[in-house]
């Protein structure tokens, strides 16, 4: 997606920063350097387990974790624009409580 040209940000928790700089750094660094990307780290505060989510001009997708921090088939797929607004807040949300990653 990053290769698309289209402006996306990425908000990660540390523990996926944490696993894509062990597996899969140089990419990360080349993704961060795109001018139409945006990754972000949220400053977790202990405990919390935050959805996945994809919201586009089209379609807003979220998934959920269970408590374990386990996928649990619990998901938010929608056209409509209250989801799409609906995410947008908590995206923004989100991003209050994050840092923009750079190298």
């Amino acid at each position: 997606m990053a290769e698309s040209g289209k402006e996306m940000t990425v908000i990660v928790t540390p523990k996926v920063y944490d696993r894509l700089v062990e597996d899969h750094e140089k990419r990360l660094n080349e993704i961060i350097q795109k001018e139409n990307v945006t990754v972000m780290k949220i400053n977790d505060k202990g405990g919390i387990i935050f959805p996945s989510m994809t919201i586009t001009d089209v379609f807003t997708y979220i998934y959920f974790f269970n408590t374990d921090g386990v996928y649990d088939n619990k998901i938010i797929v929608s056209l409509d624009d209250a989801t799409k607004s609906w995410a947008k807040e908590l995206y923004k949300y989100y991003k209050k409580q994050s840092a923009v990653l750079e190298q």
